[in-house]
């Protein structure tokens, strides 16, 4: 593989996922690391450093995944507003400027926030107005990418998630809870596609093989919510005692707005692998 890779945020989740795929699958690839060191990732302060900065020849990187993010949740978000906007707006415009001006392809890694989740069903050139912090965050970095006129991808998806029990997403948080024996409240009205970490994985991987740009919705599940997840989670795992009660988003307190419906029409995604959603069962049964 001569296109080499730099994933910025490669310590987090995501990034880190990754990073270690495409070491497997034997790919020219480095990561970064802010606070959560690493073995093998380079140190990059994305609020101080240049990506010039980095002890790395960039002139042989051809894809720039970034993954990188400051409070990456809803709520932080709004609570830490000016440090939110400045790195994940200022700073990551700063990084796409290197890009661009350098013929690095950028593959930004965005958020079903950026619709207002009034009618579902989203398709990539559908009209983007988020409600919240988290998701004008994700819809100014867009546009800035978009009228950039260079090669680039953006990759929209909802929740991902994982089956490893011990990663801290969707799927395998609620069964965690569940054998807990926590009581949990499950909105009914938060519609959402989730998707499977190796098939984002899968995706990029083919972006880079067949040099595709543009934008691409993502999804593993069709359109679900947490209740729904929560319900075939304790019965794929026979958990007669786990309490799941439905509930509305709104009932739950949360400080910023929620889209209600931000599932995703993925049918260019599709057209491209040839893939189809698969039950949620099918990836119960591979949580270990």
């Amino acid at each position: 593989m001569n296109d080499k890779i730099l994933i910025i945020g490669a310590s987090g989740y995501i990034g880190s996922y990754l990073f270690h795929q495409f070491k497997k699958e034997n790919f020219s690839v480095f990561g970064t690391h802010f606070k959560n060191k690493k073995k093998g990732l380079l140190y990059f302060d994305l609020e101080k450093m240049g990506i010039d900065k980095l002890r790395l020849d960039l002139k042989k990187i051809r894809y720039v995944i970034i993954s990188a993010a400051a409070n990456a949740k809803i709520d932080e978000s709004k609570i830490h507003w000016e440090y939110n906007y400045k790195i994940n707006v200022v700073r990551i415009k700063s990084l796409m400027d290197y890009c661009f001006k350098h013929g690095i392809v950028p593959i930004y890694l965005s958020s079903d926030s950026v619709f207002n989740g009034l009618k579902g069903n989203y398709r990539e050139d559908d009209e983007r107005k988020p409600i919240n912090c988290y998701g004008k965050i994700r819809y100014e970095v867009e546009n800035y990418i978009i009228n950039s006129k260079k090669p680039y991808v953006i990759l929209r998806a909802g929740r991902v998630f994982g089956t490893n029990i011990k990663d801290g997403t969707l799927i395998t948080d609620i069964l965690k809870d569940m054998r807990r024996g926590k009581s949990l409240k499950c909105a009914t009205d938060q519609v959402f596609s989730p998707l499977y970490i190796k098939d984002l994985f899968n995706f990029v991987k083919i972006i880079i093989e067949k040099k595709y740009t543009g934008i691409f919705h993502l999804a593993s599940l069709k359109a679900t919510n947490r209740y729904e997840i929560a319900k075939a989670i304790k019965n794929f795992f026979k958990l007669k005692d786990a309490k799941v009660y439905p509930c509305k988003i709104d009932s739950l307190g949360l400080l910023d707005k929620r889209a209600k419906l931000t599932d995703m029409d993925i049918s260019k995604y599709k057209s491209l692998t040839g893939y189809e959603e698969k039950q949620i069962e099918h990836f119960l049964g591979m949580i270990s």
